[in-house]
C-alpha cells in the first residue's frame, strides 16, 4: 500500500500501520521464543537479533542495487511485499506449540506489570535503548558526510560496519548469556556504549572513527535482547504481555530520542547530538546496577 499513497497524510497511516503490525510480529515471536527455550531465553533472543542485523544489511543494500539497476522505488516495496507473503504462507506450514496461558495478552498481567516499579525501570531502559540505537544509526549517514567529509560510499561501508559489528556482537554475548546473568552483560555493554559513543562523537580520524563505529555497534548489539529476556525472566507467567509493554515503550524511544538529538543537532550542533545517547547508556548502566542490590539469582 505504501507506494500507492497519493499523499502524505495517507502515507502516514500506512507507516503506522507497518510499525504496529510489525511489532506484534517481533513481540509474539519473542515471546514464543522464549517460552520454547525458558532456560537459554537470552541466548536465542540473541540468536533470532543476529539474523535481524543480517537483514538490515541486505535490506537497504539490495535496494540500493536496485534503484541503481533502474527500479523505481515502488518496486523495491512491492519486492518487498512478496517476500513477507512467502514467509507468511511458510509460518501457517508450521506446526507451532500450543499457546501458553503466558503468551496471551491480558489485562491482569498488564496492572501486574505496570505496578511493578522495577519492571517500569525495565521499561524505560527499552524507551532509552532503543531511541538510542535507531537515533544513533539514523544519524550516524549525516555526521559521517557534514563533519567528517565522508563520501557517501565511505558512510555506507561505516553503516554496514555498524551493524555486522552488531550481528557478531550479538553472537558473542549470546554464547555469554549462558555463563553470566543478563544483567552483568547488559552493564558492561552500557559502558562500552556509553565510552564509545562519545568517542565516536569526538574524533575525527577516518580510521579512528570507523573503529569507534565498529565497537559501538558491539556496545549495542545485545541490549535490546538481553533487557528483554531480563523482563521476561522477571515475569514469566505474563511473557507475551511482557514483550508487548517493552517493543511498545522501544517504539516510543524510537519517535522521541531521534527528534531530541535532532533538536540538539539543529540548536547546538551534530556532534552534540551524536554524543548525547551516552548519558542514556549511562542511566541504563547505574538501574541494573542497582538491580543487583535487590535481585538475585542468574538474571
Amino acid at each position: 500500500l505504501f507506494p500507492l499513497a497519493s499523499n502524505f497524510p495517507l502515507a502516514l497511516i500506512i507507516i503506522i500501520l507497518i510499525g504496529g503490525f510489525g511489532g506484534t510480529i517481533e513481540g509474539t515471536i519473542s515471546a514464543l521464543i522464549t517460552d520454547i527455550n525458558p532456560e537459554r531465553s537470552g541466548f536465542y533472543l540473541n540468536l533470532a537479533q543476529v539474523f535481524f542485523g543480517i537483514g538490515a544489511i541486505v535490506g537497504p543494500i539490495s535496494a540500493g542495487i536496485m534503484v541503481g539497476s533502474g527500479f523505481s522505488w515502488q518496486i523495491c516495496y512491492y519486492f518487498l511485499a512478496g517476500v513477507f507473503l512467502l514467509i507468511t504462507i511458510g509460518f501457517c506450514s508450521i506446526k507451532l506449540p500450543a499457546l501458553k496461558k503466558s503468551d496471551k495478552l491480558t489485562w491482569q498481567g498488564f496492572t501486574q506489570l505496570v505496578n511493578d516499579p522495577k519492571f517500569l525501570m525495565v521499561c524505560l531502559c527499552m524507551v532509552l535503548y532503543t531511541g538510542s540505537e535507531i537515533g544513533g544509526w539514523g544519524w550516524m549517514s549525516t555526521f559521517l558526510k557534514q563533519n567528517l567529509k565522508f563520501t557517501a560510499t565511505k558512510s555506507s561501508i561505516a553503516v554496514a560496519v555498524f551493524w555486522s559489528a552488531m550481528s557478531a556482537g550479538r553472537l558473542i554475548c549470546g554464547r555469554l548469556s549462558l555463563r553470566y546473568p543478563d544483567r552483568n552483560i547488559i552493564i558492561g555493554l552500557a559502558i562500552i556504549s556509553t565510552i564509545v559513543t562519545i568517542l565516536s562523537g569526538l574524533l575525527v580520524n577516518q580510521i579512528a572513527v570507523l573503529l569507534a563505529i565498529a565497537m559501538m555497534g558491539f556496545g549495542y548489539s545485545s541490549l535490546w535482547p538481553l533487557i528483554a529476556s531480563y523482563g521476561a525472566g522477571s515475569h514469566p507467567e505474563n511473557s507475551g504481555t511482557v514483550y508487548a509493554i517493552l517493543i511498545g515503550c522501544g517504539s516510543i524511544g524510537g519517535a522521541i530520542i531521534p527528534l531530541i538529538m535532532g533538536i540538539l543537532a539543529q540548536n547546538i550542533n551534530i556532534r552534540a547530538a551524536m554524543i548525547s545517547p551516552a548519558l542514556f547508556f549511562f542511566i541504563i548502566m547505574i538501574t541494573f546496577i542497582n538491580f543487583g542490590r535487590i535481585t538475585t539469582g542468574k538474571r
